[in-house]
């Protein structure tokens, strides 16, 4: 390619109008930060949230949760005494309700941001695994929907939609990036390789219904319809609710936009950067952390698991990169169609083993610079075994509880306790530790590929850019102590 054929993120994303969804998020701050810092020019980007009890305002909201985070500290510290008065020139706030029919904005409003919009970028979702499954449907499925209603009220304007890769389900093997079958075959499909899903969206919502009005009490139905959510979900190919719900919004969107620009972007387990802004930001307990936060303190020692597996984990900021990647490329390239998937399990993969290996390298060599994660040096070490295996570890240690109990009521507790932690991160998690998969990026490292070399330098997608046990230990480790335990505590 010749230098003036490469696409440039500066070009495309200059003089244009954002709107991005699910900044109070994790990875929506990552991608808001980067733009902010290495798109100046970028025109101005709005910020669709909802208030809450805590702050009077959705602006205040924005300014106390998502500008004060730590991810901002180094553009604040670039920009000086400047920094409020260029986010107040590059940001709007817009109150608005993904999971209502326009928004939930007064329609001359919702009209007015759909005629100046340029593109939209949507991280909004419900991460809960086992979140209610009506309420799932709404965040992740139903409110693509909304969007949709917004680009089709102004210009016709091109979408990002962040998915993740375990839309994929139960199909094992090599992933590509595309639409893969369920595995159960009862959810027909459409000629555009898409599949039917009102059907099931309109008898979950009735269902969910039904629920409500049965049940006897809200808590009751909520774990009615949790339970419901779960069952659907691994009846028809997938693990939980969260990635049952994401598949169907993208089902929805690939019928309705398919041809009028949208790019969906799936990241597989998204955790702390890597590098930029800063080596180990982090916000909240993730996938892998759940696990390492229970070995940490004691109360896991045996998961379920297959040591031969890839786990598949990727930096924040190289999802967020191919976000950005993907906007400018859709901006360039509108009307298209296109599937990411940010993984590292075909470029740096990594076994389970090995990751776990890592992790009590880390921690039984460095575990006094971790106070907030570490209360003394581990004594046990972390182990996986067969799903067989674990529960009938589980059984022994309930007995063990119970004859020890009976004179040392202090080891009861901590064996009864453990018991219960190790039971409910395996319910969650379990299928995340025995992958029977491995997902393919080709055609991401393509599109990154069609970008200039600064660029490319700029915003790597690609997991050979670190090494395992430098990014585990120095980074991740110490970021989850630093971002996420120091900043709860302070």
């Amino acid at each position: 390619m010749s230098p003036s054929a490469f696409l440039s993120v500066q070009s495309e994303l200059a003089g244009k109008h954002i709107l991005i969804t699910g900044t109070t998020g994790f990875l929506g701050k990552v991608v808001l930060e980067k733009l902010l810092r290495k798109v100046p020019d970028v025109y101005q980007i709005t910020l669709l949230a909802r208030s809450n009890a805590r702050y009077k305002s959705v602006k205040e909201r924005v300014k106390n949760e998502v500008l004060s985070s730590s991810v901002f500290d180094r553009l604040k510290q670039d920009m000086g005494p400047v920094f409020d008065e260029f986010v107040e020139s590059k940001i709007s706030v817009v109150e608005g309700e993904l999971t209502r029919p326009g928004l939930g904005m007064i329609a001359s409003d919702f009209q007015a941001l759909a005629n100046d919009i340029d593109l939209v970028i949507n991280c909004a979702a419900s991460v809960n695994f086992r979140e209610a499954l009506d309420n799932a449907i709404r965040i992740n499925t139903l409110s693509v929907e909304h969007l949709v209603d917004l680009i089709n009220a102004g210009n016709g304007v091109p979408m990002v939609q962040v998915s993740t890769c375990y839309v994929n389900g139960h199909n094992t093997g090599d992933i590509d990036e595309h639409v893969y079958p369920p595995k159960n075959d009862e959810i027909s499909g459409f000629e555009d390789g898409s599949y039917h899903v009102r059907p099931l969206i309109e008898r979950y919502m009735t269902e969910c219904q039904k629920i409500n009005i049965s049940s006897s009490s809200k808590e009751e139905a909520e774990a009615a319809k949790i339970q419901l959510g779960v069952k659907e979900a691994r009846k028809n190919g997938w693990n939980d609710t969260y990635t049952f719900t994401k598949w169907m919004g993208e089902q929805l969107l690939i019928q309705q936009l398919k041809g009028s620009g949208l790019t969906i972007v799936r990241p597989s387990i998204i955790e702390s950067t890597v590098c930029d802004p800063v080596a180990g930001w982090l916000e909240g307990i993730k996938v892998a952390d759940a696990l390492i936060f229970a070995f940490a303190r004691g109360k896991l020692s045996f998961f379920p698991g297959d040591d031969n597996g890839i786990l598949d984990v990727i930096p924040a900021d190289l999802v967020a990169n191919s976000i950005i990647l993907s906007a400018a490329e859709q901006l360039a390239n509108p009307n298209n169609y296109r599937i990411y998937q940010c993984c590292s399990g075909r470029d740096n993969p990594i076994q389970l083993r090995d990751f776990i290996n890592l992790v009590m390298e880390e921690s039984h060599q460095n575990y006094l610079n971790y106070p907030k994660l570490f209360k003394a040096k581990p004594a046990a070490k972390f182990k996986t075994v067969s799903s067989f295996a674990f529960q009938s570890f589980m059984r022994g240690l309930q007995v063990a509880a119970f004859c020890r109990g009976i004179f040392q009521p202090k080891l009861r507790r901590k064996l009864t306790d453990k018991v219960a932690v190790s039971r409910e991160l395996a319910k969650i998690y379990a299928f995340y530790t025995a992958p029977q998969y491995r997902f393919d990026n080709s055609q991401l490292k393509q599109l990154w590929r069609r970008f200039s070399v600064n660029d490319q330098e700029e915003y790597m997608v690609s997991a050979k850019c670190f090494e395992w046990k430098e990014y585990i230990g120095s980074i991740h480790i110490n970021g989850l102590h630093t971002y996420v335990l120091e900043e709860r505590a302070a």
